[in-house]
């Protein structure tokens, strides 16, 4: 997910984020190296303090690695080292709640040389020691989410249309009551992979199967701002919306 960085799209910010991260994640904050130093900083505490207070659910830290974006800008070399080398300490000291990962310094026009490919290893590194500690699922929830993926032609569905798919499948080998299910739901829930709307009456809970469609068509036109053709007048920075509006323009 891109969050774009421009003020206008701020209000929007906590509601995606909220939204994808339940689980450890790597997120990218991007600093553009030819501002002021105290303006570079001020983003770096906005940033990190936003991914710290939004991500509180996540069972464990994520990682963060913060890129200076156009360092082809600075040419004199011994400026530029001083330069990350002050913005890797204050990221350090930004970066709290969850895991500094290190500074990468690239150049904005250039898609492959050194400074990439170290980026790129560093990405990758990271990325694969944020999914090895990953809590160990079961193999019927990794069946459900392939279940899910597979068999199931729409973007959201009824826990109870969904239990009668499993038990027209045939040969059985995912569990087919509401009990049973739930669970699995649950897990898939917390790690991002859907959305589970759990109703008090099991049969009557929803499945968003693919979370991306419910940020687009729910979250991007609550909170698009008055320039997008998707604006809605209800669209509010505190996030508290009538329900009675909600449903004249849902």
């Amino acid at each position: 997910f891109d969050l774009a960085g421009h003020h206008t799209y701020y209000s929007s910010h906590c509601a995606v984020l909220e939204a994808i991260s339940l689980s450890p994640s790597t997120f990218l904050i991007l600093v553009n190296l030819l501002l002021d130093f105290e303006d570079i900083n001020k983003q770096l505490y906005y940033w990190s303090g936003m991914i710290g207070d939004v991500c509180h659910r996540c069972p464990q830290q994520s990682s963060v690695i913060v890129v200076g974006t156009h360092s082809d800008g600075i040419t004199d070399r011994e400026q530029l080292e001083s330069l990350c080398a002050a913005l890797k300490k204050a990221a350090r000291n930004a970066i709290k709640k969850h895991t500094f990962t290190d500074f990468a310094a690239l150049n904005a026009t250039a898609f492959n040389g050194e400074e990439m490919e170290k980026f790129v290893s560093l990405l990758c590194k990271t990325n694969i020691s944020v999914i090895a500690n990953y809590p160990a699922i079961s193999l019927n929830t990794h069946m459900m989410y392939a279940f899910l993926n597979d068999k199931v032609h729409q973007n959201e569905i009824l826990l109870s249309q969904l239990l009668t798919l499993l038990r027209e499948e045939e040969p059985k080998f995912l569990p087919t009551e509401s009990t049973e299910v739930s669970p699995l739901l649950k897990t898939l829930s917390i790690k991002g992979l859907i959305v589970f709307f759990n109703d008090t009456m099991a049969e009557n809970s929803w499945i968003v199967i693919h979370p991306e469609v419910l940020l687009e068509k729910v979250n991007g036109v609550l909170f698009a701002p008055s320039s997008f053709v998707e604006y809605l007048p209800i669209a509010s920075n505190t996030g508290v919306i009538p329900v009675v509006l909600l449903k004249e323009y849902f």
